[in-house]
């Protein structure tokens, strides 16, 4: 994925010594609150927040250690005892941008592929590794060139539909299937310098129809039912990701750790620190509340501003379903170790 991290420690003594601050003329606030406040806050599972709390735990700065090393003793707590911990531990505060609480959520998820390893039968499309000369963020060939051209790059694998590859790049990795059973793992490895331009905007452009909604889903359907029309027009985002394959659990997110299922969110860093804790209150599609901790751990092309998440969803076709037609208003809270 697309990847800026900050130094945790010296933003977090920013937004903890302060409740507001400015960055670049643009504000943002936070305002800190009792946890009664929290919408949601005594009803969430902390047990399904743990895993991806303590995976931050193993890569945090510094300013997490202390809070980390208690939360050690409470692995084995009952939701009840790590609400507790928290309680404890931890501050929290209202965000605030440009004089609002609310801003944009959208989902995302990892995505499904099938094909080979080896070019055969439908298998016909490749999945580029980075070129062998590759320099990160220097612009290179469009996408349309390097699908009619081809590069000198590693082919990690053979996709059976270019549908499914470009929905993959977009979301920046996914698991392929092979007829044998053997699931590879595409985690990001870079891209050919070129500004990303979604899919939804390019058939708005072209005055393109693709039902009553422009969801993921239905974008999705009217590609593959439209192939050669699907080729122009996907080759009109000319930015191309390049993967990698990974052993063991994926995705990873840019704060270096295996992302958790409804658990971690991506974020904007200018604003919003790696690692740090938050608890977040919007809605799913179908407008059922999502009031839960979750983790900064990853970042987006399209995640920019002070209250905008990306609400990782995990794998399948259900949470394809759902970070497609994802799009909802909601706040967040930032958890901040008092110490």
């Amino acid at each position: 994925m697309w990847r800026k991290v900050l130094f945790l420690a010296s933003t977090l003594t920013l937004i903890a010594c302060s409740s507001s601050f400015l960055d670049k003329g643009r504000s943002f606030h936070t305002q800190p609150v009792s946890w009664s406040q929290i919408p949601g806050w005594g009803k969430d599972d902390f047990r399904q927040a743990l895993p991806s709390v303590l995976n931050s735990c193993a890569k945090a700065p510094q300013k997490m250690i202390h809070f980390c090393q208690g939360l050690n003793a409470h692995i084995n707590d009952d939701s009840e005892g790590l609400r507790q911990y928290f309680e404890k531990k931890l501050q929290a505060y209202l965000v605030t941008s440009r004089g609002s609480s609310v801003g944009k959520i959208t989902g995302y998820y990892e995505a499904e592929l099938t094909g080979s390893r080896e070019r055969m039968n439908g298998a016909q499309v490749p999945v580029y590794g980075a070129p062998y000369d590759y320099v990160p963020n220097k612009k290179t060939y469009p996408r349309e060139e390097i699908e009619l051209m081809g590069i000198n790059a590693p082919v990690i694998a053979w996709a059976d539909d270019p549908v499914e590859l470009f929905i993959a790049q977009v979301q920046g990795s996914g698991r392929l299937t092979t007829p044998s059973g053997e699931v590879i793992h595409l985690g990001y490895a870079g891209n050919n310098g070129y500004t990303f331009t979604g899919i939804g905007q390019i058939l708005i452009d072209e005055g393109v129809d693709t039902g009553t909604t422009r969801s993921m889903p239905a974008i999705r359907d009217w590609l593959q039912a439209h192939p050669v029309e699907a080729q122009r027009l996907m080759r009109k985002n000319k930015r191309y990701i390049y993967f990698r394959e990974i052993q063991g659990e994926t995705p990873y997110g840019t704060a270096g750790v295996v992302l958790t299922p409804e658990r971690s969110v991506a974020v904007d860093t200018n604003y919003i620190p790696m690692h740090t804790i938050m608890f977040l209150n919007t809605s799913t599609p179908d407008g059922t509340p999502i009031q839960k901790m979750v983790m900064a751990q990853d970042t987006g092309t399209a995640i920019k501003g002070g209250i905008r998440a990306d609400y990782f969803w995990g794998h399948g076709e259900q949470a394809f379903e759902n970070a497609g037609r994802m799009n909802q208003s909601g706040s967040y809270y930032v958890l901040l170790p008092k110490d």
